[in-house]
C-alpha cells in the first residue's frame, strides 16, 4: 500500500478514535459534574459536597436510606439539623445533610458495627446516595 493511500485511510480513523475518546471523557465529566468533592476523614467519616440545593438533596437522601434500612426497623429522621439514623445490616448508620450555600450541600455518612467503625457500609451508603442524586 503506498503512503498516500495509507494516509487517506489512517487519518480519518485516527480522527474518529480521538473524537470518540474525547466524547467519552466529556460524558463521564458531565455525569459526575454534580459532585464537587468526596473524601474520607478520620474515624471513617465519608464526606461529599454536591452542587445540588439542600432542598432537593434532602428528600433524595431520605428516600435512599429507606432502601437500605434493615427489615423491621424504622428510620429516625430529624429535620433540624437534617440527620437520619438507620440500621443497615447490623450497622448503626448516621447521615447528616447540611446546606453550605445556594446549590451546595455537604453530606456526611458514618457507620458503626460492634462498637467499631464500619467503613464498608458507610462507603456503600455514600455511593448509593451520590448515585441517586445524580438522577435528579
Amino acid at each position: 500500500m503506498n503512503r498516500l493511500v495509507r494516509n487517506r485511510v489512517l487519518a480519518p480513523l485516527a480522527l474518529f478514535v480521538t473524537l470518540a475518546s474525547t466524547a467519552c471523557v466529556a460524558a463521564v465529566g458531565a455525569a459526575a459534574g454534580y459532585v464537587v468533592y468526596t473524601q474520607v476523614l478520620p474515624n471513617n467519616v465519608h464526606v461529599a459536597q454536591v452542587s445540588i440545593d439542600v432542598d432537593k438533596a434532602w428528600p433524595s437522601v431520605k428516600e435512599t436510606l429507606t432502601f437500605f434500612q434493615s427489615p423491621g426497623t424504622e428510620l429516625t429522621i430529624h429535620d433540624f439539623p437534617r440527620t437520619i439514623e438507620a440500621n443497615v445490616e447490623g450497622s448503626k448508620v448516621l447521615v447528616a445533610v447540611e446546606a453550605d450555600d445556594i446549590d451546595r450541600t455537604t453530606i456526611r455518612v458514618t457507620a458503626e458495627k460492634y462498637l467499631a467503625k464500619d467503613d464498608t457500609t458507610a462507603s456503600e451508603v455514600m455511593s448509593r446516595i451520590l448515585d441517586r442524586l445524580g438522577e435528579l
